[in-house]
């Protein structure tokens, strides 16, 4: 699949084309999507068992939060039974990821450029509101632009609303480019901010409703009892 688009507001540079290609799973024959969903249940056992391995051997004692004899008073559940309750919550987390994986796109890889492009032309177009903005506070940014114009061009560029005189020549035609600058924040946006945001709400997400389950269990006396002990660590049985 191939597509090619130019930009006319503002005299835009052009959108790169690209050619999509179906993206290659880290572990074939795997798909990444069933991945993972697996590897967070790895994740979860392998650091289960090297909580459960200091517990046994009693390692790092002056760095506990309680003390064996307090774990002992607490702790009414048998390991068989948070190994089962975890289980189980692992099955229906599973269940419900498979569901959500079917419902999701096959993925693919090339157009990496002309999203990194599209942030740079965010950002070009998020500049020519920086003179209205300025301009509401009684700053004169066309002056400004100018006053900075000597020592950066760049500054004066964004200052002025994105007004750039950067050419470039793409296929033997002479078209508008973007800063370097851009292209850079560009890559930062693309690579590390907007995943990072993704993540972050993606962790707000599902620890609030863990929070509000662990809070029901905790307030509701049958759901204490039946499930509250079964935490994601290996707890000691009496």
């Amino acid at each position: 699949m191939a597509t090619t688009s130019n930009s006319t507001t503002m005299n835009l540079p052009p959108l790169p084309p690209y050619i999509l290609s179906q993206q290659p799973p880290l572990i074939s024959p795997i798909p990444d999507k069933y991945l993972s969903l697996a590897l967070p249940i790895v994740a979860y056992w392998a650091l289960s068992m090297v909580f459960h391995y200091i517990d046994e051997f009693d390692l790092f004692p002056q760095y506990r939060l309680h003390t064996p004899a307090e774990v002992l008073k607490r702790n009414h559940v048998s390991r068989w039974e948070v190994v089962r309750d975890v289980v189980i919550q692992q099955i229906v987390q599973t269940i419900v990821g498979v569901g959500l994986a079917m419902t999701e796109p096959e993925h693919f890889t090339g157009r990496e450029e002309y999203d990194i492009t599209m942030w740079a032309q965010r950002l070009r177009l998020a500049q020519g509101y920086i003179p209205t903005g300025l301009g509401l506070a009684g700053i004169d940014t066309l002056s400004l632009a100018q006053k900075a114009a000597p020592y950066s061009s760049a500054l004066a560029s964004t200052l002025s609303g994105g007004d750039y005189t950067l050419i470039q020549v793409v296929d033997g035609t002479i078209t508008p480019a973007y800063a370097e600058w851009e292209l850079a924040a560009a890559k930062v946006m693309y690579y590390v901010a907007f995943p990072a945001l993704q993540f972050f709400l993606a962790i707000l997400i599902v620890d609030t409703w863990q929070y509000f389950l662990h809070r029901a269990m905790h307030m509701n006396k049958w759901l204490y009892s039946e499930y509250i002990l079964s935490d994601w660590r290996v707890i000691r049985a009496n």
